[in-house]
């Protein structure tokens, strides 16, 4: 094959060839290799800091998202729920920053397999907690078990109750590493030690004191108190670290529906303040630790409704909250109420 003058070898034609290749490539990744989205930007209006977040699958997409956490860096994890796994978002710019987490139904109720069998794989999760060292906790509702994640979304181990759990949704882990679960279907609190040895539980269905209907959210206070949203009782309870009833308050806003009716708390240590989500009120409320409201968070500073279904909840260092809208599929973060 002649180009002018210039008659082109075999061995022409392959650099030549190899040469295209290469550039294909180059172009390809260029293409593909997008920066990752950023999901929360500037919000609309005080009270609203930032917000974000879409439904669907894909990077910074939700599909009923639910639970919520914050580290000691301020980067952000939601547990995804309906998508089987947990993003995490960078505190400082908004962006997506990892997912992990796959679909995945272990079935059954034996102790040595949920805590053995296909570590990292995900069905529906609730919640999601920091524990010590930045360790990501996660509330596997439908595989009825903890799982424990590095911040880098590495799967190191699996905890489950010997006698079974069912539906467990809400997590809380304190500064030692204690880990307290609200096992809903069986209406009772499990703590497990940081080995994850079950240590304790307490509670059945009823409506006396220490007694539960569904309990979702928890959350605790700086004294180590356990705060739960027995959610069918309309009121959250508080227990010590060991589950002595201390006292409790009603949340007259919350309903008996069972769709979107999930409240989660979260406290604010630095300024004693509790939120509680109501999702079928399309709100969250602020209270002082002993059950006053200090006010009612659902509406933008022109009067717009923010939320569609309010669910997680989580507060940061600063006291910020970050508020996960499971029909909406965002993320809210938004002024503390101090």
């Amino acid at each position: 094959m002649k180009i002018g003058d210039h008659e082109l070898t075999s061995k022409d034609l392959a650099v030549a060839g190899i040469f295209v290749l290469v550039v294909i490539a180059l172009l390809w990744v260029m293409v593909g290799a997008k920066p990752n989205p950023t999901v929360l930007q500037k919000g609309m209006a005080d009270p609203v800091l930032l917000q974000g977040g879409i439904p669907g699958a894909g990077k910074g997409q939700f599909s009923y998202p639910r639970g919520i956490a914050v580290d000691s860096n301020g980067d952000i994890y939601v547990a995804d729920s309906r998508n089987h796994r947990i993003q995490k978002i960078k505190g400082a710019d908004g962006k997506f920053t990892l997912q992990f987490g796959k679909f995945f139904n272990v079935g059954g109720g034996d102790k040595k397999k949920l805590e053995n069998d296909q570590l990292g794989m995900l069905n529906e999760p609730n919640d999601v907690a920091i524990g010590p060292d930045d360790m990501v906790y996660v509330m596997d509702t439908w595989n009825g078990r903890v799982q424990i994640f590095t911040p880098k979304g590495k799967a190191k181990r699996a905890i489950a109750s010997d006698d079974g759990v069912f539906a467990p949704r809400g997590i809380v882990v304190d500064p030692n590493g204690f880990i307290y679960i609200a096992d809903t279907g069986k209406h009772r609190i499990v703590k497990f030690d940081p080995k994850g040895q079950k240590i304790k539980s307490w509670g059945m269905k009823g409506d006396k004191n220490g007694e539960f209907n569904e309990p979702i959210g928890v959350a605790l206070d700086q004294a180590g108190n356990l705060y739960v949203a027995d959610r069918l009782n309309f009121r959250i309870q508080v227990f010590s670290g060991d589950g002595q009833y201390i006292r409790e308050w009603p949340v007259k806003g919350w309903s008996k529906e069972q769709i979107d009716m999930e409240p989660h708390l979260a406290i604010d240590q630095a300024h004693s303040l509790l939120y509680a989500s109501d999702g079928r009120g399309h709100k969250v409320y602020c209270f002082k630790l002993d059950g006053s409201l200090v006010s009612t968070i659902e509406n933008d500073a022109q009067g717009r409704p923010l939320f569609s279904v309010p669910i997680g909840v989580a507060v940061d260092k600063q006291g910020a909250l970050y508020v996960v809208d499971a029909g909406a599929g965002k993320i809210f973060k938004i002024r503390g109420q101090f």
